[in-house]
């Protein structure tokens, strides 16, 4: 399951990150990493993006890098 599949304020806790480069690298910088739990905020309009919160942090992603954010 991705972050993309939870629902409106899901939680869950990452099990994989799939993303590779200096996008990987920006969302371990962000604390979207392995063992961290995410929380889904809100989608957007057309659900291309979706805000999680991972700590403190709040963040917007595309839905191709959620796809690749495994959870349980």
């Amino acid at each position: 399951m991705s972050v993309f599949d939870l629902k409106k304020g899901d939680e869950a806790k990452i099990i994989s990150v799939g993303v590779d480069g200096p996008a990987g690298e920006r969302l371990n910088s962000l604390g979207i990493k392995k063992g961290q739990s995410v929380k889904v905020i809100a989608f957007s309009l057309f659900s291309g993006s979706v805000l999680i919160s991972v700590g403190y942090n709040r963040i917007a992603i595309r839905k191709s890098v959620a796809l690749k954010i495994e959870v349980a």
